[in-house]
């Protein structure tokens, strides 16, 4: 991306909301409610030891998914996990051009027409 800058600016215009995952923000359990009552678009920015100040000021919400070292892609499950209040794994996609059937072993793929 050439500017994220503008890229979370314009986000922000178009109505949707910038959420900061960082380990110096509010508690999640303290703001999941108020996010998902908004009812919008999410842009998520997944921050690590190098984000710049200006994404902490202007992101809508710096969210602490715990205040020690964690990896960026625990933090993104985690949150998900708390905006789909679990309901993630059973989420269907209409559209879906493979389904992964669940197995016990093994793999089972069903490619849909």
């Amino acid at each position: 991306m050439k500017n994220p800058k503008s890229f979370v600016e314009k986000w922000k215009r178009d109505g949707g909301i910038v959420v900061h995952l960082t380990m110096y923000g509010l508690p999640i359990d303290n703001v999941i409610d108020r996010i998902n009552s908004e009812n919008k678009k999410i842009l998520i920015i997944v921050g690590s030891e190098k984000v710049e100040g200006w994404f902490y000021y202007n992101s809508d919400y710096n969210i602490a998914i715990g205040n020690q070292p964690h990896s960026e892609v625990a933090a993104l499950a985690i949150f998900l996990d708390r905006i789909y209040k679990g309901g993630e794994l059973n989420i269907q996609f209409s559209d879906a051009k493979l389904s992964i059937i669940p197995q016990e072993k093994g793999k089972k793929v069903i490619k849909n027409e």
